[in-house]
């Protein structure tokens, strides 16, 4: 991720965002932070929209229902139309398009690809009573899928000059491609220079998890790689952090100390016979951490 210029917010154009003192959906809102320079940033609004009931393959589509369905994308394209407008009247250079499509996911992937999205932001939304935010199948085939850096959103508003946290596996642990721990630093970097904020970086390697190993070989080895890593790079002392905790306690503990607004991570999957996990680590982040995740595959585009 060198540049971000092209930014596809996926939203829900049903839900009401009257709410909102600017009337915006929070995904929106945050994707624009990342438009300082509203001439050379473009921002597509895109909403899928789809009810079983009245697709083709629900029996027969009589004439009423295809009625209902025309009137049901036409109130999501109007309300779609409403909020771009408040952008033009902003001048910021956005387009829209509403789509009845099934599965959702895959349409996402495709319109991320035919606008060369540098960044995709969808909105995941928690269980209320719990604040979990486990992800529906349709978004977690999404995070599979997508080959463009994916910003899963949450309710939290960002700090004022938002904190960016790199989760890193530099000993490749969790079978991570090399590639892909530069793709989250660079990743982390460009954002943050964009948002106007600083980026922390966090190796995590959990001695205790292995209790026969020579007392400080773990610790020694992961430094010995964590070193290499950010060899290339020019980070400051205070923003690196090799921690001996298990990766989902180091980014927690990390996340709340740091008052982190975007964790940073890569998801790849642990099996080519089955697509059920994108990664353990990855997933309990996505599912229990409050924070906002951008994930990126070593497919990724730069």
């Amino acid at each position: 991720m060198k540049t971000i210029e092209r930014i596809l917010v996926v939203i829900d154009a049903e839900e009401d965002y009257s709410a909102a003192l600017d009337g915006l959906p929070i995904e929106l809102r945050k994707a624009l932070r990342f438009a300082k320079d509203k001439a050379s940033t473009e921002i597509k609004l895109l909403s899928v929209g789809y009810e079983k009931y009245l697709s083709h393959s629900f029996h027969s589509l009589a004439y009423d229902y295809m009625m209902l369905r025309k009137e049901y994308v036409d109130r999501m394209g109007a309300a779609v139309q409403e909020i771009v407008a408040k952008l033009e009247a902003e001048h910021y250079q956005v387009s829209s398009e509403v789509v009845w499509a099934h599965p959702r996911y895959e349409v996402i992937v495709e319109k991320a690809d035919e606008f060369n999205a540098d960044l995709v932001v969808q909105h995941c939304r928690a269980y209320a009573k719990i604040e979990h935010y486990g992800l529906s199948n349709d978004s977690w085939q999404l995070v599979r899928n997508c080959n463009r850096p994916l910003l899963l959103v949450k309710e939290k508003e960002w700090n004022e000059q938002p904190v960016l946290m790199a989760a890193v596996d530099p000993m490749h642990t969790h079978h991570k491609p090399l590639r892909l721990d530069n793709l989250i630093l660079d990743a982390a970097s460009t954002m943050s220079k964009a948002l106007g904020g600083e980026f922390h970086i966090v190796h995590a390697y959990a001695e205790a998890a292995r209790p026969f190993a020579a007392a400080g070989q773990i610790k020694e080895a992961h430094s010995e790689a964590f070193t290499e890593l950010l060899s290339d790079y020019n980070f400051e002392e205070k923003y690196i952090h090799l921690v001996d905790e298990t990766p989902i306690s180091a980014l927690q503990h990390y996340a709340e100390s740091l008052h982190t607004d975007v964790i940073v991570m890569g998801a790849i999957s642990r099996s080519r016979l089955s697509e059920a996990l994108v990664g353990s680590t990855a997933e309990r982040v996505i599912d229990y951490i409050k924070n906002d995740i951008l994930i990126l595959t070593p497919t990724a585009k730069d």
